[in-house]
């Protein structure tokens, strides 16, 4: 059996978690056999716990892009179908990847084309961001992601009207990139979701041109970027809101970011209670989204996945995400239980076949 994958690339925060998981419960719905493959560079994903509460079957590729860990991809793809036996498969690089026709798209159609059926590569382009305040070899990143789309989707549609500014080439978009056009979708209020569904089950990749990187400001790109993944839990003596404490976190982490002139990327929080989970994420543009939430009653204890993205060093990214933890604190009386904690800038693209 000829499995389908449908690649979902975009920039740090364009909403790919949040659509792929939309279009996964719909494709389930509709009677269809579906898998997610996440990515990172790091480990212990916001993305792959909740693609897991779901009772979708996920696996997890970290350690680097997909491009540079091909095996691990390939590896994950078999699980996949030894598990599941899936007849689509839904797989999201790391927000800050690139050049994906040439590293992944042709290796998966040239060498394993019996296996797999690839659909046009879906790229997200946030309509609400504005990447003015990032370096110009992120925004060379940027344009290169748009680039390289054979579907160019225009996600977070639903804040199109409180957004009307549209994004140039020094960071905002506009009509003059030379791409497909661009199609409207929300994973929130699920406005063109179908249409896209349809697409990626009905159409093939192209198999267009690789483009024309320059890999060391791709690399530039990617050193620019602090990346923090920390694991954890909290218990205090008395009950506290752990919503509140979330919100606290994350508002903590955007203050000190702007402290610092650090562009925020994406920085996103996974809290969860014995009787609730909460999910929430910030992007450059400010506003703090909740994709999971509860009235919740107040609790002693809660477990959190905190993943952040932002324009900074390792050191100062550390350094801000340990001060916004224990301003955070919910209570004189809490302690904090630390399972894993990563901070690091990713190392220059090497991918395993560029064709």
């Amino acid at each position: 059996m000829t499995t389908r994958i449908a690649i979902v690339g975009g920039f740090l925060g364009a909403g790919k978690t949040t659509l792929i998981l939309a279009a996964a419960r719909r494709l389930a719905a509709q009677g269809y056999r579906v898998g997610l493959v996440t990515n990172d560079q790091g480990q212990d994903l916001v993305d792959t716990a909740l693609a897991g509460d779901a009772n979708i079957p996920v696996t997890e590729v970290a350690g680097g892009c997909f491009c540079c860990r091909f095996p691990d991809l390939l590896a994950g793809l078999q699980r996949m179908q030894e598990v599941a036996s899936p007849e689509i498969i839904l797989a999201e690089p790391v927000g800050s990847c690139t050049d994906l026709i040439a590293t992944v798209l042709r290796p998966l159609v040239q060498f394993y084309g019996e296996q797999y059926a690839l659909a046009p590569l879906t790229v997200l382009l946030d309509s609400s961001r504005s990447m003015a305040d990032f370096p110009d070899d992120i925004r060379y990143l940027h344009e290169q992601q748009v680039a390289e789309a054979e579907i160019l989707l225009r996600s977070k549609s639903d804040l199109a009207e409180k957004n009307r500014t549209r994004m140039t080439r020094n960071g905002r978009m506009g009509a003059d990139l030379g791409k497909p056009q661009m199609h409207p979708v929300s994973a929130v209020t699920g406005d063109g979701l179908d249409e896209w569904i349809s697409m990626i089950l009905g159409q093939s990749s192209r198999n267009p041109e690789a483009l024309t990187i320059d890999y060391e400001r791709y690399a530039q790109a990617e050193a620019a970027l602090g990346w923090l993944n920390a694991k954890g839990q909290i218990r205090a003596d008395t009950p506290y809101s752990a919503r509140q404490w979330m919100a606290a976190l994350l508002k903590g982490l955007e203050s000190l970011c702007a402290e610092q002139k650090a562009a925020i990327a994406h920085i996103k929080a996974l809290v969860t209670t014995p009787q609730a989970k909460f999910k929430a994420s910030l992007t450059s543009s400010g506003a703090l989204s909740w994709d999971l939430d509860a009235d919740a009653a107040e609790t002693r204890s809660h477990e959190f996945i905190l993943n952040v993205r932002v324009n900074a060093t390792p050191g100062q990214l550390e350094q801000m995400a340990m001060r916004a933890i224990e301003a955070a604190q919910p209570d004189p009386s809490a302690r904090y239980y630390i399972e894993h904690f990563e901070c690091f800038s990713p190392l220059p693209p090497r991918p395993t076949h560029r064709l």
